[in-house]
């Protein structure tokens, strides 16, 4: 089995890589992880200046180097594509909700839909925790026009900041190992609009592993007469008289080792992929792909052996495998999932914070009792957030966004955040009166009740956080690492997670 470089950093900057794909005239979509195709661009980028990189370049574009997709990380563990298979009925849950298996059952589901399950998720027992990545957006007006031409405006998507990202290189050329490792020693920028600041992110572990990518996730044990075999990027071969097509039965069973293979059903959909040579510099025919998270009941002759399983994860099928296609995954247990779970954020939950080594000296103390207590009141808020959602019966979608607008607007400034949103409350309470909406309603006075409630209650409070000891935290006092301005900064953010979560609700 390769050698694999596990990399994982974080985005400290928005990063945009344009997937052309879902990009429209007049906007640029960004993917929600960061591709192979990206990563294999920056190690490229950063030895295209040694002096041998002639002679290394033909390996580095080789299968004996792979790059795969840097997904986001929720405690330590990277996130899977959501599998595909799974409908629900259309009521609306909160918490945990069942969902159907159409693959396992072989049940059509009439009258359900396709079961909501975010971009990535964490596979829990017989539950599917699943994630939403934020992204933002700039809008750009095209300068110099051609007489006659009109002045559009372009919209540009990107990852907001704050996301952990593990990606690995599954490298089998020894003499390369420390050349590609040596590119992540320091902060790196990936993908489009690094004249504007985007891109740039820190290095949190870069080490050689050999253990496989998801190992975790993999069945155990050897697979008489099926399995369950899911895409983690997308994928496709090219058939006997090479041409390009989806999964090619023969081919596939020659690497499995098995006979007779065939695909007994399936949950999929298909991408068109594009893409750039570096080697004959110019761009790439498009090409359709089954898309990352498709799954597949695979029935064959024979038994599927746990290595030969493990030996396709490691090399990949399929075509550009150096780029990242071509992943798949042996899911264990696929066919047990029965419900779903909405995840809030994973932005806060997925902070890696390098520990400070603890030593005799008072202010690095202090650095580590600041680290735990934070982490232990975002994680506090995130299951505050899912717990105790927002009451908005009475309250427009307007006067909630002109909330979290201020909110995020000045969220670095607690001080003037607090006076514009009560100047806010008070001001639309009183144009509520003037105008004589129905006394029943009382909107504002509601909000700004709920909001005097958050802003007024102690965070610890508020969460439910419990320390060891009430005033210190390893020792310190709390007021020398948790100010004021950062509890207010808390409950700021808070305001702004409960808006969100309940716009993604109302959207589902």
């Amino acid at each position: 089995m390769s050698d694999y470089l596990k990399i994982v950093m974080r985005n400290v900057e928005p990063v945009r890589v344009s997937d052309a794909a879902t990009s429209q005239s007049g906007q640029t979509m960004t993917f929600r992880y960061l591709p192979g195709t990206a990563i294999r661009g920056l190690v490229i980028n950063a030895l295209a200046a040694e002096p041998d990189f002639e002679q290394m370049k033909k390996i580095l574009f080789s299968s004996r180097i792979r790059y795969l997709n840097a997904f986001p990380t929720d405690h330590d563990q990277a996130l899977l594509p959501s599998p595909k298979g799974f409908y629900e009925d259309k009521t609306d849950v909160k918490g945990k909700k069942e969902i159907r298996n159409v693959i396992a059952d072989r049940d059509s589901c009439e009258g359900y839909k396709r079961a909501a399950l975010g971009r990535f998720c964490r596979i829990n027992g017989d539950c599917v925790d699943y994630y939403q990545i934020e992204t933002g957006s700039d809008l750009k007006i095209k300068i110099n026009l051609k007489a006659g031409e009109k002045q559009n405006v372009f919209r540009n998507e990107y990852i907001a900041a704050g996301y952990v990202f593990t990606g690995y290189i599954a490298v089998e050329e020894e003499s390369l190992k420390e050349r590609i490792r040596s590119v992540f020693d320091r902060q790196v920028i990936l993908g489009s609009g690094r004249s504007a600041g985007l891109g740039k992110c820190e290095i949190l572990e870069c080490t050689y592993t050999d253990r496989l990518p998801y190992e975790e996730v993999l069945v155990k044990e050897e697979q008489p007469s099926s399995c369950y075999m899911m895409l983690l990027s997308n994928t496709a071969m090219r058939g006997a008289n090479g041409e390009i097509c989806g999964l090619d039965p023969e081919k596939l069973g020659a690497q499995l080792g098995v006979k007779n293979l065939r695909i007994e059903s399936c949950s999929a959909s298909t991408v068109i992929v594009k893409g750039y040579s570096r080697v004959w510099k110019g761009p790439v025919p498009s090409v359709t792909m089954y898309e990352q998270g498709s799954v597949f009941l695979l029935r064959y002759d024979g038994t599927l052996t746990k290595e030969r399983m493990y030996a396709v994860c490691d090399q990949g099928i399929g075509i550009r495998v150096n780029e990242g296609f071509g992943r798949v995954l042996f899911l264990e247990h696929y066919d047990k999932i029965r419900y779903k779970q909405a995840v809030p954020d994973c932005r806060s939950i997925v902070q890696v914070v390098d520990a400070p080594k603890i030593t005799g000296d008072d202010e690095t103390l202090k650095i580590a009792a600041k680290g735990f207590y934070r982490r232990r009141l975002q994680q506090a808020l995130n299951r505050y957030v899912v717990d105790h959602p927002i009451k908005t019966e009475k309250i427009s979608d307007s006067q909630l966004g002109t909330l979290e607008s201020f909110a995020a607007a000045y969220k670095y400034d607690p001080q003037k955040a607090k006076c514009m949103i009560f100047d806010f409350l008070d001001y639309a309470g009183e144009k509520e009166q003037k105008n004589r909406v129905q006394k029943e309603k009382n909107s504002m006075r509601e909000l700004k009740a709920y909001v005097s409630h958050i802003f007024g209650t102690d965070p610890e409070e508020l969460l439910c956080v419990r320390t060891k000891h009430a005033h210190t935290v390893m020792g310190i006092p709390k007021q020398e690492i948790f100010s004021a301005d950062d509890a207010d900064r808390i409950r700021l953010e808070l305001i702004i997670r409960m808006i969100r979560y309940r716009n993604k609700e109302e959207e589902r």
